[in-house]
């Protein structure tokens, strides 16, 4: 049985949330975060954590994707910005501005438009009503009164071209998704955007269909049975295809980084690796292996303690004033025996 010494005191406060994570955190996992405890909440780098751990740098960063992931740290690469001086007699200080909030996603209202309002719509206008007959065309399906009103607010409350909307209707059904409910959220979604002319259309579904083929390749490469991405892995897969050009290869080397590290596939952290390998200006896959090589060349003489400098030279033995061969072939001879000299 083990308790903490009362007396042993300067206790500092460890996340309950931490000790879920134990089964799977390693050596070098906790020595970081109990680093990071113990400052309470003070921003500490990478380079002071090596310091007190007797880490790496690297090897500190990589043991920090795990705490990470699990929520219980933050990461701000950027150092506080210094205050600008103040002017010596400035001739109005201006007063702060609050800051503007961020426009709430626009989303369908719940109240739909009567039928009889539909009708008046498409009196109205003929494209209203060529997009309920093309609709019903490309979903292969006769659409109802509940469709009919999700369509036109999409037009009518999103602000969506009729030409838009059916392209996120094929779009959809070729992905097997020809509920109205998927069409509406993918309308709100591109509405939030700023995705109104066909253009803009044009290349979201170009992007679209190279994140599916990228998912699709990725998946069978590591043996991931889910048909389509999650929500948050679609995101990502748009930047790391869109934004960092990476292909499978880099997805697989990035998954393969992760699974050494966490028990279970988290988007976050190859999110992570992805990142930092696109911020070291790594474009391939071979540029990637070349740096992971290297890496783990450096880690393998660190642990070994061999070095790449050459040998040093063997000291050649001091110089003796006597031969010790000559001492012993004298001393072999006996002791010197002195003769008298005769008087004269």
């Amino acid at each position: 049985m083990y308790t903490l010494f009362p007396a042993a005191g300067g206790y500092f406060m460890v996340p309950a949330a931490a000790a879920d994570g134990l089964k799977l955190a390693g050596a070098s996992q906790l020595k970081c975060l109990l680093a990071v405890c113990r400052r309470m909440g003070t921003a500490v780098d990478a380079d002071q954590i090596a310091k007190e751990t007797g880490l790496s740098p690297e090897d500190v960063r990589d043991a920090m994707y795990f705490w990470l992931e699990k929520g219980l740290i933050t990461e701000d690469n950027k150092p506080p910005a210094a205050e600008p001086a103040k002017p010596a007699k400035p001739e109005k200080e201006k007063e702060p501005q609050p800051e503007q909030p961020k426009a709430p996603p626009k989303k369908i209202p719940k109240i739909k438009p009567t039928t009889a309002q539909i009708n008046s719509r498409c009196n109205e206008d003929p494209q209203i009503r060529e997009l309920f007959l093309q609709s019903q065309m490309i979903l292969g399906r006769t659409i109802g009164y509940d469709t009919q009103a999700q369509l036109l607010m999409c037009c009518d409350y999103l602000g969506l071209s009729v030409p838009v909307v059916l392209m996120i209707c094929e779009y959809a059904r070729s992905l097997g998704h020809s509920g109205i409910g998927y069409i509406v959220r993918m309308a709100e979604r591109w509405a939030q955007d700023g995705i109104t002319t066909l253009e803009d259309a044009n290349a979201r579904i170009a992007a679209l269909e190279k994140r599916d083929r990228l998912w699709k390749s990725f998946s069978e490469a590591v043996g991931i049975s889910q048909p389509s991405p999650s929500a948050r892995m679609s995101d990502c897969l748009l930047r790391w295809s869109r934004d960092f050009g990476y292909s499978t290869d880099e997805l697989v080397a990035a998954y393969n980084e992760m699974a050494d590290h966490t028990a279970k596939f988290s988007p976050a952290y190859m999110d992570k690796v992805l990142t930092s390998w696109h911020e070291l200006g790594l474009k391939n896959i071979g540029e990637i292996n070349a740096y992971l090589l290297n890496y783990q060349k450096q880690q393998a003489e660190k642990h070994t303690g061999k070095s790449s400098a050459a040998p040093a030279k063997k000291k050649k033995p001091a110089a003796v004033s006597y031969d010790i061969q000559t001492a012993e072939q004298k001393a072999a001879l006996g002791a010197p025996v002195y003769k008298r000299r005769k008087q004269k």
